[in-house]
């Protein structure tokens, strides 16, 4: 072949035309951020090896070398590799002459200094010479057999130097005939290199034929073949060459005879032909063009020296996104050669920068027309490739998954990667080229990119441990892919199958077999236990029938029924076509599990006995469950509660006997976000009918509230308070216009009125085009911010969360169980209101938050939502959520100045979450948080996303995933123990009650209220209610009364500056106090504070003479708290720490 390929390529050989170059986004070719260069910069500082590293490696690699040329030839018999041998299939080889390696040389990553820490793993490509090979030892895994034995000899005598003592065995690109060896290099005891080298067996490219490795040629002798002579064992290498001149003329043509042994010829039958082998064919090539493939690396860096350390940054970016580690995907060597390849079409450039490199790599490789019809690189001009026509593009498509052949022509370097794990990946590298281009235009999006690490839970909606029988047996010598390969794609086809439109990407996650001993242990073939991972589309997923073929189409309707067996049925359907259905029955509480059932229901009708399936979508379903409302009750509630607002609503705009019109109404509560973890069931003190069940009702109601905007007018008075005054005069009248024309029962007061309607309460808030002027008024009156201020916050708030829950079916409950998380870990409320929650949450299911796709399922959008708190950067930027992308590049430059300058103040200690309608972020993120308290919920959640990971990632656990709701009480220097009789919700709690395990006699307290008192908070019994009635015990109802709120506060108020409260407000039964720094601070004697301060023993601590100097006495405070919490307090306790 001449230099020019494109003029002398042979008439019969298909003509590799490149892909047409795509122009780059103008972004691309724009000024990029700033500041996302600089951290650019940052990372690759931190990443790269450091000169000092980098000399050491140079040294170790130079003394291998030096080793390996002082290996000595022996003549070694197969037991030096017996249990590898044996599991390949070739425990009748001979004796092996072994002979030093013709080359080494250091190749991969390591020689384009593009090696990125922590995993610094040198490859040292090693040539066994020829001499070590007969003619046809590609045939029947006699190759590697001969390689693994290569690579033992190799490791026995290199372990007799001390450097090199320290050995692992491993699997190169997880292909079982390909071990590879693992050095640790050891200098002295001072100095222990953080790095590796693997030695990577290779042969020269006239080792074998390229003709006789052609993707559709058979090499491996099929299961049907005879078994090989008694006389084979004995056989050795002397006898097996004088087998070549028979194997010449028995086996001419390699699909019909095996040579075994001294001479000794197995014709096979012509029914057993040999199948195409491509995988086993490719296995052997790639060891032929290893250095071909580094020449071209080599000339790529040389044309643009930042592509080197682009390169760093792709496996930076592929490590942190779950996508190098991945048996069937990309690794850092394909994505560098996809780079060559853009290099060898022009499409990328030295002027370029690192981050506009990054983005045209990851541009090429989201582009779905870049392996459509399989990527063919430029031709090359290795010589072993010229001495046969190259295998046609036709073949290699018919060959692989997945086709991107090197410059040879014959190599197909994706053959391992399946088209689900290039899904994955371009998915991936699309929507990180969406967050290169958000950079540029002001937006913080380095730590998705570079830091935000992620696992199967956080990449998946869906995770499943499949768990299969198979023999343990690897059967290398027989199968072209090993049969775990096979049971992984049955798998894959019967999921994607199953699921139909439901599914985006299904993707089973390839088993590793082991290799610890070539002598002793040999091929461990993996588990039985697979992963499957499915990311769905959330508009799509819950779909509770699965549409088939109509009734004519006879064997299309065959094949249906046949996969779904019982559970498939002729059905009618309204446009009035006669189908085959799937229909999924389960309640509205369970429809987010519907794509487990589908799933557990396909693979249990058709995967071998004895398999079993294991799913998590209902893992976290009990938290939201309370002891006396089943789930699908509170479903049900939330849709009467909707239908009861809008009723409502629509009585109040009808309202023509009001002195101002009502023109809207706005939802405030997170009731009708559908986010609240638990909804208020229908009282019957409320017009809600007979209460279901036993036991008592409860005397509180939370209300829902609803903004009511009136119409414009110019009669308001100037005065705050008399505005307020007038706006109350407006709710009486409201109230009483209710009551005579619908007959509800509404009472108003100062700031709003309550209406009780269809078993729900409906608290009335008022709002006109003034209220925002007054609160303006207020505000520089008062530190606090206005009630006007704070219901339009909640209104603005309630728009921007509230889109979202229409949009993604996944967002309800997913923001449920993160309010529940929150509460449970008693932070929500007074620390952490629960809109900030909400925003949170909202984040995690932007397309900006990350490079993977928004959640799909509620579990998906929890982890997603603890991954975003525990990793983003609270201290050094603001959380921005901007679903409708209103802000602009300005205004994201003014959320950081206000950040900057807050930051610089000191003013920042919870979480700053900006909005476009809250650019300084103050609305609902800081509240009453210290930094203390933001640092505990941070760790929490670190905590429960690796708690979670655990137990969803790994079939052997199994403690259930709820426990992440379980808080530590340790934490807390001292608890309250609350009774349960006095909480509005005690059966909503996750732990226990304390009171029921305490000891302490409470008849005995003398500061505990009358029992009349404590009755005002009991529930009421039914057996009363059905005897009076609803309407003579309705005023026994209390809207809106939560003693444990009232309760923190008044805690807040009094010991201000001393402790912190946690309480989980939902139905919890504790409160923890943590005391302040300033708690243990020695200050003069208050008077006003006498009742909780002791007498400094230390006679220096007396700030002057006759002053007495007074430090916090806990035992005095937590008397006080018992006596503040009469009737609601069982006992406190103080921590033994």
């Amino acid at each position: 072949m001449a230099d020019n390929p494109a003029s002398d390529l042979p008439a019969t050989a298909d003509v590799v035309q490149a892909p047409p170059v795509t122009p780059l986004h103008p972004v691309a070719s724009a000024m990029e951020s700033p500041l996302l260069q600089l951290e650019v910069d940052a990372l690759l500082s931190e990443t790269s090896p450091l000169p000092e590293e980098v000399a050491v490696f140079e040294e170790v690699v130079e003394r291998l070398k030096q080793a390996l040329q002082q290996l000595k030839s022996v003549q070694v018999g197969p037991e030096q590799a017996e249990a590898y041998l044996s599991s390949s299939g070739l425990s009748g080889m001979g004796p092996f002459p072994f002979h030093p390696p013709s080359a080494a040389a250091i190749t991969g990553s390591s020689a384009q200094q593009s090696l990125a820490k922590p995993n610094l793993v040198i490859d040292v490509a090693v040539t066994i010479p020829k001499a070590c090979f007969y003619e046809k030892d590609h045939l029947d895994c006699k190759y590697h057999g001969k390689r693994a034995l290569w690579l033992t000899v190799a490791a026995a005598q290199l372990k007799k130097h001390a450097m090199f003592k320290q050995q692992e065995w491993v699997l190169f690109n997880n292909d079982a005939r390909k071990p590879a060896l693992l050095l640790k290099p050891w200098l002295n005891a001072d100095h222990t290199p953080t790095f590796s080298i693997r030695l990577i067996p290779t042969i020269t490219q006239d080792t074998f034929p390229l003709a006789k490795l052609t993707p559709d040629r058979g090499n491996l002798r099929p299961a049907t073949a005879a078994a090989p002579s008694s006389t084979a064992a004995a056989a050795g290498p002397v006898d097996e060459v004088k087998g070549q001149k028979k194997r010449k003329r028995a086996d001419a043509d390699s699909d019909q005879a095996v040579i075994q042994g001294k001479g000794d010829v197995i014709v096979e039958p012509r029914a057993a032909v040999r199948l195409p082998t491509p995988h086993y064919n490719t296995s052997i090539i790639a060891d032929m063009m290893i250095d071909d493939h580094q020449q071209a690396l080599q000339s790529a860096t040389d044309a643009i020296p930042k592509l080197s350390e682009t390169l760093v940054l792709l496996k930076v970016w592929m490590r942190k996104h779950g996508l190098s580690n991945q048996a069937d995907g990309f690794d850092g060597f394909l994505v560098s050669m996809f780079a060559v390849h853009l290099v060898q079409q022009s499409r990328v450039n030295h002027a370029m920068s690192h981050v506009q490199l990054l983005r045209a790599i990851l541009h090429g490789l989201a582009d779905l027309r870049s392996f459509s019809q399989g990527l063919f690189m430029q031709w090359g001009q290795s010589q072993g490739s010229r001495a046969a026509t190259a295998p046609s593009q036709q073949a290699m498509r018919k060959a692989f998954e997945v086709v991107f052949v090197d410059g040879s022509g014959w190599c197909n370097l994706a053959a391992h990667v399946s088209k689900s794990a290039l899904k994955q990946l371009q998915g991936c590298a699309k929507r990180s080229v969406s967050l290169l281009d958000r950079a540029a235009a002001g937006q913080h999006t380095f730590d998705p990119l570079f830091l935000t690490k992620h696992s199967p839970l956080t990449m998946y909606d869906y995770l499943f441990h499949v768990s299969i029988p198979q023999p343990k047996a690897a059967q290398l010598q027989t199968q072209d892919v090993p049969r775990w390969v096979l049971a992984e794609k049955k798998l894959l086809g019967l999921v994607k199958q199953a699921l139909g439109s439901r599914a985006t990407l299904v993707h089973v996650h390839p088993r590793r077999p082991t290799m610890s001993s070539p002598k002793k242990t040999g091929i461990t073939p993996p588990g039985d236990t697979i992963l499957v991972g499915v990311q769905v589309d959330p508009a799509a997923a819950l779909q509770l029938r699965d549409m088939g073929p109509p009734a004519d189409d006879a064997q299309a309707a065959a094949k249906f029924r046949q996969f779904w067996g019982d559970k498939a049925e002729l059905r009618r359907f309204q446009d009035g076509n006669i189908a085959e259905a799937v229909v999924w029955e389960c309640g509205p509480a369970e429809r987010h599990s519907v794509v487990d059932r589908v799933v557990t229901y396909a693979l249990g009708r058709h995967l071998p006995a004895g398999s079993t399936v294991s799913r998590h979508a209902d893992s976290l379903d009990s938290v939201l469950q309370s002891k006396h409302a089943e789930a699908n009750a509170q479903i049900e509630a939330s849709r009467q509660l909707d239908a009861a607002v809008d009723r409502l609503s629509k009585q109040i705009r009808g309202l023509t006997n009001l002195t101002l019109k009502v023109v809207s109404t706005q939802p405030l509560s997170s009731t009708s976000r559908h986010t609240t973890p638990f909804y208020p069931l229908p009282h019957p003190l409320a017009g809600g009918g007979a209460a279901a069940g036993t036991g008592r009702i409860p005397r509180c109601l939370e209300p829902t509230e609803l903004l009511l905007q009136l119409e414009g007018s110019g009669k308001w008075a100037d005065d705050p308070e008399a505005f307020r005054k007038m706006k109350a005069a407006l709710g009486v009248q409201l109230a009483q216009a209710l009551e005579t024309s619908f007959g509800l029962d509404a009472e108003a007061s100062e700031d709003y009125v309550d209406v009780l309607t269809d078993g729900f309460a409906i608290r009335l808030f008022l709002f006109s085009n003034r209220d925002e002027v007054m609160a303006a008024k207020a505000d520089k009156e008062s530190s606090q911010p206005s009630v006007s201020k704070v219901l339009s916050q909640r209104a603005q708030h309630h728009g921007l969360v509230s889109g979202l829950t229409g949009q993604n079916a996944a967002f309800s409950m997913a923001a449920r169980l993160a309010v529940r998380w929150v509460a449970a870990h008693m932070m929500a409320g007074v620390h952490l209101p629960v809109e900030a929650i909400e925003l949170i949450m909202t984040a995690g299911f932007l397309p900006a938050s990350a490079a993977v796709p928004p959640p799909g399922s509620p579990l998906a959008g929890f982890v997603r939502f603890l991954q975003l708190l525990s990793q983003h950067p609270w201290k050094d930027r603001p959380l921005v959520v901007d679903p409708e992308a209103e802000l602009t590049p300005a205004q994201h430059k003014d959320i950081d100045r206000r950040f900057d300058a807050a930051k610089a103040k000191g003013q920042l200690r919870g979480f700053t979450i900006c909005t476009p309608t809250d650019l300084d972020g103050s609305a609902w993120g800081q509240g009453s948080m210290s930094t203390g308290m933001r640092q505990r919920l941070v760790k929490l959640a670190g905590r429960s996303l690796q708690v979670l990971q655990e137990q969803l990632e790994s079939p052997e656990v199994a403690v259930p995933p709820s426990t992440v709701f379980r808080t530590p009480l340790s934490d807390f220097a001292a608890l309250i123990a609350l009774r349960e009789e006095a909480l509005p919700h005690p059966d909503r709690a996750i732990l226990g009650s304390v009171a029921s395990t305490s000891t302490e006699d409470e008849e005995d307290d003398g500061l505990l209220s009358s029992k009349k008192a404590r009755a005002r908070l009991h529930s009421i019994p039914r057996d009363l209610v059905q005897k009076k009635g609803p309407g003579k015990l309705r005023k026994e109802l209390l809207i809106g009364f939560d003693p444990v709120s009232l309760f923190l506060h008044q805690l807040q108020e009094r010991f201000q500056g001393y402790a912190s409260f946690c309480v989980d407000g939902i139905g919890g039964h504790v409160i923890g106090i943590k005391w302040s720094a300033k708690a243990q601070e020695v200050a003069p004697f208050d008077v006003n504070k006498a009742h909780m301060l002791e007498r400094a023993e230390a006679e220096e601590h007396r700030s002057a003479p006759h002053v007495q100097s007074c430090t916090l006495s806990v035992s005095a405070v937590l008397t006080d708290i018992k006596a503040l919490g009469a009737g609601l307090v069982h006992h406190v306790e103080s921590s033994t720490r």
